[in-house]
């Protein structure tokens, strides 16, 4: 974000099996951390038993965009990408 001007960035969970309270805290702080640098974020890849257990274990990532796959992830990151250059 900051040498190469980056305005997205893009966390792969694909080969994550289990988010435990301290990952999901962390990845939201770097989602977070993003933001206040001046880029988006989305989390992607999420697998299904890894969502479920989230929520059984009352943890979420609040704020956080979140897709299925890269090519989703991408696809948002550049459609706000367009919108900012419209906003400005």
């Amino acid at each position: 974000m900051g040498r190469l001007r980056s305005r997205g960035v893009v966390i792969d969970l694909t080969a994550l099996d289990v988010l435990d309270s301290f990952a999901t805290r962390t990845i939201r702080g770097i989602v977070y951390t993003t933001r206040l640098r001046g880029a988006d974020a989305v989390v992607v890849g999420i697998q299904p038993e890894v969502a479920l257990a989230m929520v059984q274990l009352g943890l979420s990532l609040d704020d956080v965009e979140t897709t299925l796959d890269l090519e989703e992830g991408l696809s948002l990151l550049q459609e706000r990408s367009k919108y900012r250059v419209l906003r400005h």
